[in-house]
Protein backbone atom coordinates (compact mmCIF):
# COMPACT_ATOMS: atom_id res chain seq x y z
CA UNK A 1 0.00 0.00 0.00
CA UNK A 2 1.64 3.35 -0.86
CA UNK A 3 1.77 5.99 1.83
CA UNK A 4 0.07 9.16 2.35
CA UNK A 5 2.58 11.97 1.82
CA UNK A 6 2.96 14.92 4.01
CA UNK A 7 4.89 18.14 3.43
CA UNK A 8 5.99 19.89 6.04
CA UNK A 9 6.20 18.34 10.03
CA UNK A 10 4.50 21.48 11.57
CA UNK A 11 1.98 21.67 13.76
CA UNK A 12 -0.98 20.56 10.49
CA UNK A 13 1.53 18.21 9.46
CA UNK A 14 1.79 16.38 12.86
CA UNK A 15 -1.68 16.63 13.44
CA UNK A 16 -2.07 15.03 10.23
CA UNK A 17 0.74 12.24 10.29
CA UNK A 18 -0.75 11.77 13.89
CA UNK A 19 -4.29 11.01 13.24
CA UNK A 20 -3.07 8.92 9.70
CA UNK A 21 -0.96 6.46 11.75
CA UNK A 22 -3.24 6.17 14.96
CA UNK A 23 -5.80 4.91 12.12
CA UNK A 24 -2.75 2.49 10.74
CA UNK A 25 -2.44 4.18 7.49
CA UNK A 26 1.14 4.40 6.37
CA UNK A 27 2.25 7.68 6.25
CA UNK A 28 5.87 9.57 5.24
CA UNK A 29 6.58 13.05 6.18
CA UNK A 30 9.21 14.97 4.49
CA UNK A 31 10.67 17.90 6.17
CA UNK A 32 13.50 20.31 4.82
CA UNK A 33 14.64 21.13 8.68
CA UNK A 34 16.46 18.75 11.31
CA UNK A 35 13.93 19.15 13.49
CA UNK A 36 9.91 18.75 13.46
CA UNK A 37 8.06 21.62 14.96
CA UNK A 38 7.81 24.13 11.98
CA UNK A 39 7.56 27.86 13.56
CA UNK A 40 6.42 26.05 16.41
CA UNK A 41 9.66 24.03 16.99
CA UNK A 42 11.81 24.42 20.00
CA UNK A 43 15.62 25.05 19.53
CA UNK A 44 17.66 23.21 21.98
CA UNK A 45 20.98 25.33 22.97
CA UNK A 46 23.21 24.41 25.59
CA UNK A 47 20.90 23.28 27.76
CA UNK A 48 18.43 26.27 27.14
CA UNK A 49 15.51 26.00 24.87
CA UNK A 50 14.26 28.76 22.58
CA UNK A 51 11.01 28.76 20.35
CA UNK A 52 10.70 30.36 17.08
CA UNK A 53 8.88 33.68 18.99
CA UNK A 54 6.22 33.73 21.90
CA UNK A 55 3.28 30.42 20.70
CA UNK A 56 0.33 30.67 23.67
CA UNK A 57 -1.57 27.19 23.98
CA UNK A 58 -5.00 28.51 23.92
CA UNK A 59 -8.03 27.38 22.14
CA UNK A 60 -11.92 27.68 22.07
CA UNK A 61 -12.02 23.78 20.36
CA UNK A 62 -12.49 21.13 23.15
CA UNK A 63 -11.23 18.25 21.32
CA UNK A 64 -7.56 20.51 20.76
CA UNK A 65 -7.50 21.38 24.05
CA UNK A 66 -8.00 17.70 25.12
CA UNK A 67 -5.26 16.50 22.36
CA UNK A 68 -2.68 19.04 24.26
CA UNK A 69 -3.59 16.90 27.70
CA UNK A 70 -3.75 13.52 25.97
CA UNK A 71 -0.32 14.29 24.71
CA UNK A 72 1.17 16.27 27.14
CA UNK A 73 -0.51 14.90 30.36
CA UNK A 74 1.62 16.75 33.72
CA UNK A 75 4.20 18.24 31.61
CA UNK A 76 1.29 20.88 30.47
CA UNK A 77 1.57 23.55 32.67
CA UNK A 78 -0.67 26.59 33.15
CA UNK A 79 0.56 30.36 33.05
CA UNK A 80 -0.28 33.66 34.07
CA UNK A 81 -0.34 36.20 31.04
CA UNK A 82 1.51 39.49 30.77
CA UNK A 83 1.92 40.96 27.72
CA UNK A 84 2.51 45.28 27.29
CA UNK A 85 2.95 47.50 24.42
CA UNK A 86 6.33 49.08 24.53
CA UNK A 87 5.45 52.82 23.45
CA UNK A 88 7.01 56.12 23.50
CA UNK A 89 9.55 55.19 26.09
CA UNK A 90 6.54 53.33 28.48
CA UNK A 91 5.46 50.20 29.29
CA UNK A 92 1.09 49.52 28.51
CA UNK A 93 -0.72 46.77 29.92
CA UNK A 94 -2.01 44.56 26.48
CA UNK A 95 -5.13 44.48 26.83
CA UNK A 96 -5.23 48.49 27.42
CA UNK A 97 -6.06 49.17 31.05
CA UNK A 98 -7.60 52.47 30.95
CA UNK A 99 -5.69 54.31 34.09
CA UNK A 100 -2.62 52.74 32.89
CA UNK A 101 -2.80 54.02 29.48
CA UNK A 102 -4.31 57.53 30.98
CA UNK A 103 -1.36 57.74 33.26
CA UNK A 104 1.48 56.65 30.17
CA UNK A 105 0.20 58.73 27.75
CA UNK A 106 -1.65 61.87 29.92
CA UNK A 107 -4.70 63.40 30.39
CA UNK A 108 -4.80 65.66 27.23
CA UNK A 109 -4.09 62.53 24.53
CA UNK A 110 -6.11 60.69 26.32
CA UNK A 111 -9.18 62.86 25.86
CA UNK A 112 -7.84 62.97 22.40
CA UNK A 113 -8.34 59.34 21.89
CA UNK A 114 -11.53 59.44 23.32
CA UNK A 115 -12.96 62.39 20.92
CA UNK A 116 -11.64 60.45 18.06
CA UNK A 117 -13.49 57.33 18.62
CA UNK A 118 -16.83 59.69 19.42
CA UNK A 119 -16.20 61.28 16.17
CA UNK A 120 -15.57 57.90 14.72
CA UNK A 121 -18.73 56.41 15.92
CA UNK A 122 -20.93 59.26 15.14
CA UNK A 123 -19.64 59.36 11.61
CA UNK A 124 -20.29 55.58 11.26
CA UNK A 125 -23.80 55.79 12.40
CA UNK A 126 -24.56 58.64 9.99
CA UNK A 127 -22.33 58.02 7.72
CA UNK A 128 -20.66 54.64 7.34
CA UNK A 129 -17.72 54.10 5.29
CA UNK A 130 -17.10 50.99 3.41
CA UNK A 131 -14.48 49.09 5.21
CA UNK A 132 -11.47 47.91 3.14
CA UNK A 133 -8.18 47.89 4.59
CA UNK A 134 -6.70 47.06 8.38
CA UNK A 135 -6.45 50.48 8.68
CA UNK A 136 -10.43 51.26 8.06
CA UNK A 137 -11.26 48.26 10.54
CA UNK A 138 -9.35 49.23 13.21
CA UNK A 139 -10.24 53.31 12.51
CA UNK A 140 -13.62 52.38 12.72
CA UNK A 141 -13.33 49.86 16.41
CA UNK A 142 -11.13 52.62 17.91
CA UNK A 143 -11.01 55.59 16.45
CA UNK A 144 -7.87 57.38 14.75
CA UNK A 145 -6.07 58.06 17.16
CA UNK A 146 -5.68 55.13 19.18
CA UNK A 147 -5.28 53.37 16.09
CA UNK A 148 -1.97 55.62 15.07
CA UNK A 149 -1.11 54.93 18.50
CA UNK A 150 -1.75 51.16 19.33
CA UNK A 151 -1.62 49.58 16.13
CA UNK A 152 -0.10 51.01 13.25
CA UNK A 153 3.62 51.04 13.89
CA UNK A 154 3.59 47.83 15.14
CA UNK A 155 1.57 46.22 12.29
CA UNK A 156 3.63 47.63 9.50
CA UNK A 157 6.76 46.11 11.35
CA UNK A 158 5.56 43.48 11.36
CA UNK A 159 3.56 43.35 7.35
CA UNK A 160 6.21 45.59 5.94
CA UNK A 161 3.49 47.62 3.90
CA UNK A 162 1.15 50.01 4.90
CA UNK A 163 -1.82 49.64 6.58
CA UNK A 164 -3.93 51.01 4.30
CA UNK A 165 -2.98 47.57 1.95
CA UNK A 166 -3.72 45.41 4.51
CA UNK A 167 -6.82 43.16 4.16
CA UNK A 168 -9.58 44.02 6.80
CA UNK A 169 -10.46 40.30 6.60
CA UNK A 170 -6.93 40.18 8.31
CA UNK A 171 -8.00 42.62 11.42
CA UNK A 172 -11.05 40.63 12.02
CA UNK A 173 -9.62 38.13 12.40
CA UNK A 174 -7.53 38.86 14.84
CA UNK A 175 -9.07 41.56 17.08
CA UNK A 176 -12.73 40.39 16.36
CA UNK A 177 -15.32 41.40 19.15
CA UNK A 178 -12.73 44.42 20.64
CA UNK A 179 -13.41 48.05 20.28
CA UNK A 180 -12.38 50.52 22.76
CA UNK A 181 -15.45 50.42 24.56
CA UNK A 182 -15.31 46.65 25.14
CA UNK A 183 -11.92 47.29 26.07
CA UNK A 184 -13.31 49.55 28.92
CA UNK A 185 -16.00 47.60 30.07
CA UNK A 186 -14.03 44.76 30.37
CA UNK A 187 -11.06 46.13 32.36
CA UNK A 188 -13.68 48.05 35.04
CA UNK A 189 -16.34 45.21 35.21
CA UNK A 190 -14.01 41.89 33.74
CA UNK A 191 -17.69 40.22 32.67
CA UNK A 192 -17.63 36.79 33.27
CA UNK A 193 -20.42 36.26 30.76
CA UNK A 194 -19.76 35.54 27.17
CA UNK A 195 -21.82 38.66 26.18
CA UNK A 196 -18.26 41.38 26.53
CA UNK A 197 -15.98 39.03 24.70
CA UNK A 198 -12.56 38.85 27.22
CA UNK A 199 -9.37 38.81 26.50
CA UNK A 200 -7.36 35.66 28.11
CA UNK A 201 -5.14 36.17 31.17
CA UNK A 202 -3.89 32.61 31.48
CA UNK A 203 -3.08 30.03 29.48
CA UNK A 204 -1.70 26.59 29.34
CA UNK A 205 2.04 25.60 27.67
CA UNK A 206 3.83 22.63 27.69
CA UNK A 207 7.09 22.40 30.50
CA UNK A 208 10.43 22.23 27.57
CA UNK A 209 8.67 25.07 25.27
CA UNK A 210 6.27 25.00 22.86
CA UNK A 211 8.56 22.44 20.18
CA UNK A 212 8.26 19.70 23.31
CA UNK A 213 3.78 19.08 21.77
CA UNK A 214 5.32 18.52 18.42
CA UNK A 215 8.21 16.23 19.60
CA UNK A 216 5.64 14.31 21.09
CA UNK A 217 3.31 13.93 18.54
CA UNK A 218 6.25 12.71 16.32
CA UNK A 219 6.85 9.79 18.36
CA UNK A 220 3.59 9.10 18.35
CA UNK A 221 3.18 8.99 14.65
CA UNK A 222 6.46 6.81 14.63
CA UNK A 223 5.23 4.35 17.22
CA UNK A 224 2.70 3.71 14.92
CA UNK A 225 4.42 3.25 11.86
CA UNK A 226 4.78 6.89 10.59
CA UNK A 227 8.30 7.44 8.77
CA UNK A 228 9.96 10.98 9.21
CA UNK A 229 12.40 12.37 6.42
CA UNK A 230 14.59 15.26 7.59
CA UNK A 231 16.29 17.35 5.55
CA UNK A 232 14.58 17.12 2.98
CA UNK A 233 13.26 19.91 0.78
CA UNK A 234 10.41 19.33 -1.59
CA UNK A 235 10.71 21.10 -5.26
CA UNK A 236 7.65 19.68 -7.04
CA UNK A 237 5.17 17.06 -7.24
CA UNK A 238 4.24 15.16 -10.82
CA UNK A 239 0.65 14.19 -11.44
CA UNK A 240 -1.42 12.37 -14.30
CA UNK A 241 -5.17 12.95 -14.64
CA UNK A 242 -6.94 13.80 -11.51
CA UNK A 243 -4.14 12.46 -9.32
CA UNK A 244 -0.66 13.17 -7.59
CA UNK A 245 1.39 10.45 -8.52
CA UNK A 246 4.68 11.30 -6.88
CA UNK A 247 6.41 14.15 -5.18
CA UNK A 248 9.86 15.12 -5.93
CA UNK A 249 12.50 16.39 -2.93
CA UNK A 250 16.04 16.84 -2.80
CA UNK A 251 18.68 16.12 -0.11
CA UNK A 252 21.15 18.36 1.37
CA UNK A 253 23.69 17.08 -0.90
CA UNK A 254 21.62 18.68 -4.44
CA UNK A 255 20.69 15.15 -4.97
CA UNK A 256 16.87 14.34 -6.22
CA UNK A 257 14.59 11.25 -4.90
CA UNK A 258 10.68 10.70 -5.51
CA UNK A 259 8.22 9.21 -3.83
CA UNK A 260 4.56 7.94 -5.04
CA UNK A 261 1.84 8.09 -2.56
CA UNK A 262 -1.72 7.47 -2.22
CA UNK A 263 -2.41 10.90 -1.06
CA UNK A 264 -0.65 14.11 -0.72
CA UNK A 265 -1.24 17.00 2.15
CA UNK A 266 0.96 19.87 2.11
CA UNK A 267 1.65 22.61 4.71
CA UNK A 268 4.42 24.14 3.04
CA UNK A 269 4.39 27.35 0.83
CA UNK A 270 1.06 27.18 -1.18
CA UNK A 271 2.73 29.35 -3.91
CA UNK A 272 5.89 27.29 -4.38
CA UNK A 273 3.49 23.70 -4.27
CA UNK A 274 1.76 25.16 -7.35
CA UNK A 275 4.51 26.44 -9.27
CA UNK A 276 6.82 22.93 -8.73
CA UNK A 277 3.80 21.42 -10.40
CA UNK A 278 4.68 18.75 -13.16
CA UNK A 279 3.25 18.85 -15.70
CA UNK A 280 3.29 22.94 -14.95
CA UNK A 281 0.06 24.60 -14.26
CA UNK A 282 -1.29 27.23 -17.13
CA UNK A 283 0.63 30.20 -17.03
CA UNK A 284 -1.89 32.55 -15.67
CA UNK A 285 -2.06 30.09 -12.56
CA UNK A 286 1.78 30.22 -12.00
CA UNK A 287 1.18 34.46 -12.23
CA UNK A 288 -1.19 33.96 -9.11
CA UNK A 289 0.71 32.05 -7.28
CA UNK A 290 3.48 34.70 -8.05
CA UNK A 291 1.69 37.35 -6.85
CA UNK A 292 0.97 35.64 -3.50
CA UNK A 293 3.93 36.81 -1.01
CA UNK A 294 5.09 35.64 2.37
CA UNK A 295 6.45 37.67 5.14
CA UNK A 296 10.02 35.96 6.46
CA UNK A 297 11.13 36.04 10.51
CA UNK A 298 14.50 36.63 11.91
CA UNK A 299 14.93 35.71 15.64
CA UNK A 300 18.07 36.83 17.25
CA UNK A 301 18.21 34.37 20.08
CA UNK A 302 19.66 35.48 23.42
CA UNK A 303 20.90 33.86 26.87
CA UNK A 304 20.99 36.72 29.01
CA UNK A 305 22.18 36.63 32.75
CA UNK A 306 19.07 37.52 35.18
CA UNK A 307 15.49 37.94 34.36
CA UNK A 308 15.19 41.17 32.34
CA UNK A 309 11.49 41.79 32.56
CA UNK A 310 8.43 40.15 33.80
CA UNK A 311 5.91 39.74 30.46
CA UNK A 312 5.87 36.43 28.25
CA UNK A 313 6.32 39.12 25.32
CA UNK A 314 6.38 42.57 24.49
CA UNK A 315 4.70 44.33 21.76
CA UNK A 316 7.41 46.81 20.00
CA UNK A 317 5.22 49.66 18.98
CA UNK A 318 8.05 52.32 19.31
CA UNK A 319 9.53 53.79 15.80
CA UNK A 320 13.11 54.14 16.91
CA UNK A 321 13.86 50.14 16.45
CA UNK A 322 13.64 47.77 14.38
CA UNK A 323 12.58 45.16 16.26
CA UNK A 324 8.71 44.18 16.68
CA UNK A 325 8.26 41.54 19.76
CA UNK A 326 10.53 40.60 22.05
CA UNK A 327 9.99 37.09 24.09
CA UNK A 328 11.11 35.62 27.49
CA UNK A 329 10.54 31.92 27.90
CA UNK A 330 11.85 32.09 31.34
CA UNK A 331 7.86 33.62 31.95
CA UNK A 332 6.20 30.74 29.88
CA UNK A 333 8.38 27.92 31.88
CA UNK A 334 11.36 28.07 34.08
CA UNK A 335 12.77 24.97 32.84
CA UNK A 336 13.50 26.42 29.33
CA UNK A 337 16.50 28.12 30.71
CA UNK A 338 19.26 26.16 31.65
CA UNK A 339 20.06 27.55 35.16
CA UNK A 340 17.93 29.82 37.86
CA UNK A 341 20.31 33.07 36.79
CA UNK A 342 19.78 32.61 33.23
CA UNK A 343 17.11 33.92 30.71
CA UNK A 344 16.60 32.95 26.99
CA UNK A 345 14.77 35.55 25.10
CA UNK A 346 14.38 35.87 21.33
CA UNK A 347 14.19 39.31 19.48
CA UNK A 348 11.86 39.38 16.25
CA UNK A 349 12.46 40.69 13.34
CA UNK A 350 10.09 40.61 10.50
CA UNK A 351 11.25 40.87 6.72
CA UNK A 352 10.98 39.84 3.52
CA UNK A 353 14.07 38.02 2.26
CA UNK A 354 16.53 40.36 0.62
CA UNK A 355 15.97 44.20 2.57
CA UNK A 356 18.19 45.72 4.66
CA UNK A 357 17.55 43.61 7.87
CA UNK A 358 17.52 39.86 6.27
CA UNK A 359 20.96 41.05 4.30
CA UNK A 360 22.71 42.02 6.91
CA UNK A 361 25.41 39.43 8.85
CA UNK A 362 24.57 37.23 12.02
CA UNK A 363 27.05 39.02 13.84
CA UNK A 364 25.34 42.28 12.76
CA UNK A 365 21.88 41.45 13.17
CA UNK A 366 23.39 40.24 17.45
CA UNK A 367 24.83 43.86 17.68
CA UNK A 368 21.76 45.18 16.18
CA UNK A 369 19.34 43.51 18.76
CA UNK A 370 21.41 43.95 21.24
CA UNK A 371 21.69 47.86 20.87
CA UNK A 372 17.78 48.29 20.60
CA UNK A 373 17.07 46.52 23.98
CA UNK A 374 19.77 49.37 25.29
CA UNK A 375 17.79 51.97 23.54
CA UNK A 376 14.45 50.41 25.31
CA UNK A 377 16.28 50.42 28.64
CA UNK A 378 15.67 46.19 28.67
CA UNK A 379 18.45 45.16 28.36
CA UNK A 380 22.55 45.77 29.22
CA UNK A 381 24.67 44.15 26.34
CA UNK A 382 27.21 42.80 28.86
CA UNK A 383 24.23 40.40 30.36
CA UNK A 384 24.17 38.51 26.92
CA UNK A 385 26.42 35.21 27.55
CA UNK A 386 25.31 33.33 24.19
CA UNK A 387 23.82 34.54 21.05
CA UNK A 388 22.75 33.08 17.79
CA UNK A 389 20.26 33.68 14.51
CA UNK A 390 17.56 31.88 13.23
CA UNK A 391 15.64 32.77 9.53
CA UNK A 392 12.27 31.17 8.65
CA UNK A 393 12.01 32.22 5.20
CA UNK A 394 8.59 32.34 4.33
CA UNK A 395 6.73 32.47 7.36
CA UNK A 396 3.38 34.21 7.48
CA UNK A 397 1.64 34.90 4.12
CA UNK A 398 0.49 38.28 3.74
CA UNK A 399 -3.04 39.47 3.55
CA UNK A 400 -2.60 42.21 1.22
CA UNK A 401 -5.45 43.83 -0.12
CA UNK A 402 -6.14 41.54 -3.34
CA UNK A 403 -4.57 38.68 -2.87
CA UNK A 404 -8.23 36.84 -2.32
CA UNK A 405 -8.86 36.78 -6.17
CA UNK A 406 -4.92 35.29 -6.54
CA UNK A 407 -6.02 32.43 -3.94
CA UNK A 408 -9.09 31.57 -5.46
CA UNK A 409 -7.44 31.06 -8.71
CA UNK A 410 -5.10 28.40 -7.10
CA UNK A 411 -8.03 26.78 -5.11
CA UNK A 412 -10.10 26.16 -7.69
CA UNK A 413 -6.60 24.02 -9.48
CA UNK A 414 -5.88 22.96 -6.58
CA UNK A 415 -9.36 21.14 -6.32
CA UNK A 416 -8.81 19.08 -9.73
CA UNK A 417 -6.73 16.70 -8.00
CA UNK A 418 -8.92 14.42 -6.09
CA UNK A 419 -5.92 12.91 -3.93
CA UNK A 420 -4.10 16.41 -2.94
CA UNK A 421 -4.99 18.60 0.29
CA UNK A 422 -3.15 21.58 0.95
CA UNK A 423 -2.85 22.55 5.30
CA UNK A 424 -1.83 24.98 7.59
CA UNK A 425 -1.34 28.35 7.74
CA UNK A 426 1.48 28.81 4.77
CA UNK A 427 -0.39 25.55 2.55
CA UNK A 428 -3.72 26.93 2.90
CA UNK A 429 -2.49 30.65 2.87
CA UNK A 430 -4.26 31.47 5.62
CA UNK A 431 -2.96 33.45 8.70
CA UNK A 432 -4.77 30.81 11.09
CA UNK A 433 -4.28 30.34 14.83
CA UNK A 434 -1.72 27.18 15.76
CA UNK A 435 -5.07 25.57 16.83
CA UNK A 436 -6.86 25.87 13.68
CA UNK A 437 -3.14 24.72 12.03
CA UNK A 438 -3.87 21.19 13.97
CA UNK A 439 -7.58 21.19 13.00
CA UNK A 440 -6.85 21.72 9.74
CA UNK A 441 -4.02 18.38 9.59
CA UNK A 442 -6.99 16.18 11.85
CA UNK A 443 -9.34 17.17 8.90
CA UNK A 444 -7.76 16.19 6.25
CA UNK A 445 -6.44 13.67 7.37
CA UNK A 446 -9.93 11.99 8.49
CA UNK A 447 -11.36 13.08 4.83
CA UNK A 448 -8.46 10.20 3.98
CA UNK A 449 -10.47 7.85 6.05
CA UNK A 450 -13.60 8.69 4.41
CA UNK A 451 -14.70 11.87 5.69
CA UNK A 452 -15.73 14.42 3.66
CA UNK A 453 -14.99 17.94 5.58
CA UNK A 454 -14.30 21.17 3.91
CA UNK A 455 -10.79 21.89 5.50
CA UNK A 456 -11.15 25.33 4.18
CA UNK A 457 -13.73 26.27 6.28
CA UNK A 458 -11.89 26.03 9.50
CA UNK A 459 -11.94 29.30 11.70
CA UNK A 460 -14.12 30.57 8.48
CA UNK A 461 -15.56 32.63 10.89
CA UNK A 462 -12.64 34.37 11.65
CA UNK A 463 -12.81 33.69 15.76
CA UNK A 464 -9.58 35.27 16.96
CA UNK A 465 -8.36 32.18 19.58
CA UNK A 466 -7.78 35.58 22.05
CA UNK A 467 -11.21 36.28 22.22
CA UNK A 468 -13.88 34.37 24.38
CA UNK A 469 -14.13 32.92 27.98
CA UNK A 470 -11.44 29.78 28.50
CA UNK A 471 -14.43 27.92 30.23
CA UNK A 472 -16.53 28.09 27.62
CA UNK A 473 -14.91 26.74 24.67
CA UNK A 474 -17.22 25.39 21.55
CA UNK A 475 -15.96 23.24 18.25
CA UNK A 476 -14.66 25.27 15.48
CA UNK A 477 -16.77 25.41 12.68
CA UNK A 478 -16.22 22.55 10.33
Amino acid sequence: MEPVIIIGAGPSGLAAAYELSKNNVPVVVIERLSQVGGLSRTIHRNKTRFDVGPHRFFTQNREIHQLWVDILKDDLLSVPRLTRIFYNNKFFYYPLVPMNALFGIGPIAAVGIVSSYLSTQIQQKFSPQKTVSFEDWVVAQFGRRLFEIFFKTYTEKVWGIPCTQIGADWAGQRIKGLSLWTAVMNSVFKPKSGIIKTLVEEFVFPRLGAGMFYELMGKHAEQNGGKFLLNKNVTGFRHEGSKVRSVLMQNEEGKTEEIEGSAFLFSSPLSDGVIGFDPAPPAEIIEAARRLRYRSHIGVDLEVEGNPFPDNWIYVHAKEVNLARVANYRNFSKEMASNDSKTPITVEYFTFKGDHIWNRQDEELIELAKEELLKMNILQPEQVVDSFIVRNEKAYPVIEIGYEKNLEALKQYIARFDNLQPIGRSGMFKYNNMDHAIMTGLLAARNILGNSYDVWSVNIDADYHEAGDALQERQTQL
